[in-house]
């Protein structure tokens, strides 16, 4: 786990890289993604923040290698509350998705869980404490996905684009969406690239460089 700007962690990879946000208020922590594996989410306890405090998770798609560990987060923490976009609530919420969750790929079996919220349209902003988590529908790899933006001082923009890298997947994927998604991406000229597998991009050059790497 690291600090890549103050209050905003790379937990660790597990399937997925595991985002987290320290809220500093009543909102407690919050997640984007959860991955694959409740051990790593709880090893934040390391670093001075209570696994217990999370409040929220953003899910960016329906994929398991992103929201394995949601079902065991729930039962650790009942706290804990859930939002995607309702393009991907159903495989989400529901069993029988398997294409949709790419379950089979991993070998696994997906144990749904309940979300707080199904996000709708182009944008939705989600408050937490002083932090505004813009939710910006990102279609392309699943119909569903979306990617993050949060706004902090000194005009850093922080951009959770969990898969933009794709991939594309016959019968789920829509190439065009895809395309089209990255540009709007591009057009955020976000600082700072929290990608799903890849790592972290910084400075904003180096986003605009990695983004552009997948745009015809």
């Amino acid at each position: 786990m690291r600090e890549i700007v103050k209050n905003v962690y790379h937990v660790g990879d597990s399937g997925c890289s595991v985002y987290l946000i320290n809220t500093n208020s009543e909102d407690g922590l919050v997640l984007i993604d959860c991955g694959m594996s409740l051990n790593l989410i709880k090893k934040i306890s390391k670093f001075n923040l209570n696994p217990k405090e999370i409040r929220h998770c953003i899910i960016t798609h329906s994929h398991i290698d992103h929201i394995a560990a949601c079902y065991d987060l729930k039962l650790f923490n009942k706290n804990v509350k859930f939002y995607a976009h309702e393009l991907d609530a159903d495989a989400i919420e529901e069993e029988g998705h398997d294409k949709e969750t790419a379950a089979k790929w991993y070998g696994v079996s997906y144990k749904p869980i309940k979300l707080t919220k199904r996000l709708k349209g182009d944008l939705e902003i989600l408050k937490f404490g002083t932090y505004e988590f813009q939710c910006i529908h990102t279609p392309g790899h699943t119909p569903g996905s979306i990617s993050i933006l949060i706004e902090k001082e000194d005009n850093i923009k922080i951009l959770f684009g969990q898969d933009l890298h794709g991939p594309i997947i016959p019968g789920v994927s829509d190439y065009n969406d895809y395309q089209n998604s990255l540009r709007k991406l591009l057009a955020l000229e976000a600082n700072i690239l929290c990608e799903g597998h890849f790592g972290v991009f910084q400075p904003a050059n180096e986003v605009q460089k990695y983004i552009k790497k997948y745009i015809d």
